[in-house]
């Protein structure tokens, strides 16, 4: 099926065939979009629409030229294909040069374009490649003013002119045309990323005088974002009646026309095999006429002529005359879906547009996907039931439609497919259209459509409560062990439990989870074996981290070197993490082993180093299991590559290739991330790159104080002053949208009736209780930014998430990088504190 995207590509830009068309709502003064529309302004006098500028400015006419039917420099869409049934009454183009091609594209109908915004905790997180924060924005960052009074046919383009002319630069994307009901004026909604904007503009003496449009401020609303956690209402669905005709047929016997309507009316006749409706007989005046009854035939194919009607009727029954009517409009397919293309236009911009195609049926279909949910849901109000563009008689039906996509590992699917299958007749029967796409790169699509929001959410609940699985659980608890992390015995007696009983054991290593998919009884019998596996398990965990000496020699064969003397199973490599680590998941002997031979070299001479082979993950160094690969080469396991982005963005500013041993370092981009991860984990990703960010940005960016709030808002800047923000006098409030607490930007706690002194003076008691309960938990505050940092395994080396700083939590000195840490440690402690749940002193 073919598709036109509404949105830039790259490359340079290419002339657009539609400036050639006339625009059929210019030609009527109706047409908002100015300079913005794709189609021609140019009626019979030549003369080009004027534009709203400043009170005192206007644009001058255009020069007249002769008028030329501008579909002559359109090429033919069908003789672009070699075979245009009109020939040289066609009104389009067929003298087309050799690079001439059309313009649409081939778009996966269930992809979206990604603009790689999302509203997290009230805020606009942008993010850049790596999933690095590249832009944090607030709804107090927006002001709106709304112009009213405005002409008729102002265009987006002759604000943006306006406001030029006062002094304000504002793209068209900002600005939002409205036209009134009765038609005499219109709105326009502007919204910039200026908080001072409405003010600013609101206040301008040119807005005071009396005949000019009237400006008031209005509430900013958030601009649009995805995120697919969410249900969107951006696509509306278009159809239309075919251009039909009406066929009377007479007979001489009111029998034989009743007989031959009821035939058309079964279904049993057909014109050019399709149903038509049947009225009648009816029977005219005169004793002697011979054609007093007829049958009328409504919703006859435009192509059909007199032999097509009588076709289907026997020689003994045929009318004795048939007329046909003329088609009830004449606009060819593709100027019709450019017209109501254009019509759409009118609510908004589109991210993509597919025009009907040529099918079978008595009505064209048509779908657009809208930029703004706003945009959709005002076209249905706009043109929903009204007169078609090029038939006053035939009516346009625009129905909005709310989807949810869903992107899953495909083993997930194959695991859970018979578990979604049996919703699907329930689903139907709520006219909801799921589908589910053919895998691509280990990674299914599924979608549910429908026009009522409630039971898509509903839908989308149910696919996503069954592809998450189980969680195994024990008195309360989740069931794990630390060897399940590593490729060992665990390891393999799970994927044996997967082949034999046909379920899927996700090892979720982040939350030290197994989660499990498939028929709930083979489930239930392989979480006996799993419970019971996991008590078998009496290893802890040890932790090696690994300065750069100490890495290259894991690398070069130290750590085939321990998982040859103390089993594979007990060892997992964390290539990922800062700084890279060896978990030994065993005994406290085990542990002293993998010591002696990393720190000593033991053995390490005769093990093989990890050269290894084209399909070697990068970072477990074992066969890749469902391979990702990457554009600089380097392959990894679908979990691997999901573990080394989230401890991207834990350790690093931004997620790397760990290949080459750690020494690729590419950046990796969003479009990668988006290929390889479930929309679940991309949605988790995103999220925690946003967390990690805001805890390095403490100084900037805050939490609303009230507990499990969640919503975020900007700090103020002090500039030394307690009490007002940059010595101006004012005490700026935070008002929470989500639970109304208002909260002071300066010291960032709500004391509603007193100044910040007073509110410090009074808190004194609850900070020494605050002190008091973090010494007796073992948490301390970073020594750099003030963060809270809990240890809780692994030696006395700690990095601070928020400002990256390396600590000696023994006495809480810092350093700027992690060796001289250990050198630190031995020298003045004794030792680097390895051991598991150490004492927190």
């Amino acid at each position: 099926m073919e598709f036109r995207s509404r949105l830039p590509e790259n490359g340079p830009p290419q002339p657009d065939w539609r400036s050639g068309t006339p625009c059929q709502f210019f030609a009527q003064r109706r047409c908002r979009k100015g300079t913005s529309c794709p189609f021609s302004h140019v009626d019979g006098n030549q003369r080009s629409m004027d534009v709203i500028t400043s009170p005192t400015t206007a644009c001058p006419p255009s020069q007249a030229t002769p008028q030329v039917d501008s579909r002559s420099r359109i090429p033919c869409r069908y003789q672009l294909r070699g075979s245009c049934s009109k020939g040289e009454e066609c009104p389009f183009a067929h003298d087309i040069p050799q690079d001439v091609t059309e313009t649409i594209v081939e778009v996966e109908e269930g992809s979206t374009p990604e603009s790689w915004c999302r509203e997290l905790n009230g805020a606009l997180v942008n993010f850049g490649d790596g999933a690095v924060v590249t832009k944090v924005s607030f709804r107090s960052d927006f002001s709106a003013v709304r112009i009213s009074h405005l002409p008729q046919h102002t265009t987006a383009s002759s604000v943006v002119q306006l406001l030029a002319s006062l002094g304000f630069a504002v793209s068209e994307g900002c600005v939002r045309i409205s036209a009134l009901a009765d038609d005499t004026d219109c709105s326009a909604d502007i919204r910039v990323e200026d908080s001072l904007f409405a003010k600013n503009f609101c206040g301008l003496p040119a807005m005071k005088r009396h005949d000019a449009p009237r400006a008031v401020p209005i509430n900013a609303p958030m601009p649009q974002t995805t995120n697919y956690r969410r249900v969107d209402s951006k696509k509306v669905y278009c159809s239309w009646h075919k251009p039909t005709k009406t066929a009377w047929l007479n007979f001489g016997n009111g029998d034989i026309a009743a007989k031959v309507g009821s035939k058309f009316s079964a279904g049993i006749y057909k014109v050019l095999n399709q149903r038509v409706q049947c009225e009648g007989p009816t029977r005219g005046a005169g004793n002697r006429n011979q054609l007093a009854w007829t049958i009328r035939l409504l919703d006859v194919p435009k192509l059909a002529k007199k032999e097509h009607v009588t076709r289907d009727i026997p020689a003994g029954l045929a009318p004795r005359h048939v007329e046909l009517s003329t088609a009830t409009y004449d606009v060819d397919l593709p100027m019709a879906n450019t017209l109501i293309e254009s019509l759409l236009l009118e609510a908004g911009p589109l991210e993509r547009w597919e025009g009907s195609p040529e099918m079978s049926g008595k009505r064209f279909k048509a779908k657009a996907r809208f930029l703004d949910d706003a945009d959709a849901r005002q076209a249905v109000k706009l043109f929903h039931n009204k007169p078609l563009p090029f038939n006053n008689h035939g009516k346009l039906t625009v129905q909005l439609v709310h989807s949810a996509r869903l992107k899953i590992p495909t083993r997930v699917y194959d695991a859970v497919e018979q578990e979604i299958a049996d919703h699907k007749q329930a689903w139907a029967s709520q006219h909801l259209l799921y589908t589910a796409y053919p895998p691509t790169q280990g990674l299914r699509v599924l979608k549910i459509e429908g026009e009522i929001g409630r039971d898509v959410a509903s839908a989308k609940a149910t696919l996503e409560n069954i592809i998450g699985g189980e969680v195994m659980m024990k008195d309360g608890k989740a069931v794990w062990a630390p060897s399940f992390a590593a490729h060992g015995r665990a390891y393999q007696i799970m994927k044996k439990l997967e082949r034999e009983l046909g379920i899927l054991i996700v090892r979720d290593k982040r939350r030290s989870q197994l989660r499990l998919l498939g028929p709930r009884p083979r489930c239930n019998e392989a979480q006996s074996a799993l419970i019971e596996l996991a008590k078998a398990d009496s290893s802890s965990i040890f932790v090696i981290e690994l300065d750069t000496q100490q890495f290259s020699q894991a690398f070069k064969g130290g750590y085939r070197a321990v998982a040859a003397a103390i089993g594979d199973d007990k060892v997992i490599l964390d290539i990922a993490s800062s700084p890279r680590r060896i978990l030994v998941a065993g005994s406290e002997a085990d542990f002293n082993v993998a010591q002696k031979i990393l720190h000593g070299g033991e053995g390490i001479s005769r093990a093989k180093s990890e050269t290894g082979s084209i399909g070697d993950c990068a970072i477990c160094w074992t066969e890749a299991e469902n391979p990702v690969h990457t554009p600089c080469k380097h392959v990894y396991c679908a979990g691997c590559f999901e573990d080394l982005c989230f401890a991207g963005v834990d350790s690093d500013p931004c997620i790397r290739c760990q290949g080459d041993a750690g020494r690729c370092d590419e950046v990796l981009r969003l479009t990668e991330l988006q290929a390889h991860l479930s929309s679940a984990a991309l949605e988790d990703l995103l999220e925690t790159a946003f967390r990690i960010h805001v805890t390095r940005h403490l100084n900037d960016l805050r939490y609303c104080p009230t507990p499990d709030c969640g919503q975020m808002y900007r700090a103020a800047n002090v500039s030394g002053h307690s009490d007002d923000v940059a010595g101006t006098g004012q005490r700026p409030l935070f008002i929470c949208p989500a639970c109304l607490v208002a909260v002071c930007r300066v010291c960032n706690v709500s004391h509603d009736g007193l100044t910040c002194a007073e509110q410090r003076d009074s808190a004194s008691g609850g900070y020494e209780a605050l002190r008091a309960a973090k010494e007796k938990l073992g948490i301390k505050d970073c020594p750099k930014c003030g963060i809270m940092i809990e240890k809780t395994f692994g030696c006395n080396h700690m990095t601070c998430s928020a400002c990256g700083v390396h600590i000696c939590w023994v006495c809480m000195k810092t350093f700027q990088e992690g060796d001289p840490v250990y050198d630190h440690m031995n020298r003045e402690h004794g030792g680097i504190g390895v051991q598991y749940f150490p004492g927190l002193d």
